[in-house]
């Protein structure tokens, strides 16, 4: 049965706090950002992600991001879902059963992956945004005993004994992300980092993510006028600067991830480009965006 757009209520969920939040009126400006993300994610073929643009009702937030009297960036959405499915391909190659998704947003991954009742899948987000979320899949797919909701400031300390509540000591840890780091200053990447280290440190396992981002592909985002634009306003949006809280290069995003106890392995994600939906759906320059893929690779992270 189609779901029906409505707004979600936040009145009656409950997440469990299992880090500080005395510091997260900053980070909330950021959350909208999911809005925009699920409103593109909707021209692909990822389960879940048309009835969560609708639901929440995307395309409203998404029109505040939107460059003006210009052509709309369509690109976007290949690299939305371009980053989506190429985690999910790195993830198939560590198996793991247990995970943990930092900044989870409106991604449908929780929703997905616990379908199958082997897999224990943790949500988290800043309150406010895991409390929406909460909500969001309740009304699409119902309750999952073995789907979990927490509220994690990934730049405050972690309390992972929290995590033993859900997770087997015995079974290692996959700890997912994709959208949160590139808004994040060096000194809070450097405590994301020491979070999940410790997560790795009790469970072992693996880190992956698309957020290891480059002053290069920032430049490249940039020669398109309209992908331009929507940047500035998400720049503007969060009061967050890309350039400057991007990598030199490549080589310095390795460097930091080492320098912060891990070892990197890296996976394209041109490697997907012939699964992506949206590009036949809005007509998207495909070699176009092979160069925008081609500039930011997935990190496997494991403890150095």
């Amino acid at each position: 049965m189609p779901v029906q757009p409505q707004t979600v209520n936040l009145e009656n969920s409950q997440t469990q706090h299992i880090m500080s939040t005395s510091s997260v009126s900053d980070f909330d400006k950021i959350s909208p950002t999911a809005l925009l993300v699920a409103y593109v994610r909707q021209f692909s073929d990822i389960p879940y992600a048309r009835e969560i643009a609708q639901v929440t009702r995307a395309q409203e937030i998404a029109r505040q991001f939107e460059s003006q009297g210009q052509e709309q960036p369509v690109v976007v959405a290949a690299l939305i879902e371009a980053r989506y499915k190429a985690i999910e391909q790195v993830r198939a190659q560590f198996s793991g059963r247990q995970i943990l998704e930092l900044a989870s947003g409106l991604l449908p991954r929780g929703m997905i992956l616990s379908q199958n009742p082997e897999v224990i899948f943790i949500e988290s987000d800043l309150p406010d945004m895991i409390q929406q979320k909460q909500q969001l899949v309740k009304q699409i797919v119902g309750s999952r005993s073995n789907l979990h909701f927490l509220a994690i400031n990934a730049t405050d300390n972690l309390n992972s004994h929290a995590l033993s509540d859900y997770f087997q000591q015995v079974l290692p840890v996959t700890v997912l992300c994709e959208g949160l780091l590139m808004y994040l200053t060096f000194p809070e990447k450097q405590q994301v980092c020491a979070n999940v280290r410790e997560i790795l440190q009790t469970y072992g396992g693996v880190w992956i993510t698309s957020d290891f981002t480059t002053k290069e592909a920032r430049r490249m985002l940039q020669n398109d006028s309209g992908l331009r634009q929507v940047n500035q306003n998400i720049s503007s949006s969060t009061e967050r600067r890309f350039t400057d809280n991007a990598f030199e290069d490549l080589d310095h995003a390795k460097q930091f991830a080492g320098a912060q106890g891990f070892q990197v392995e890296t996976f394209s994600m041109l490697e997907v480009t012939n699964q992506l939906e949206s590009v036949s759906a809005l007509k998207i320059n495909l070699d176009y965006a092979r160069e925008l893929l081609a500039a930011t690779p997935i990190f496997a992270l494991t403890l150095a």
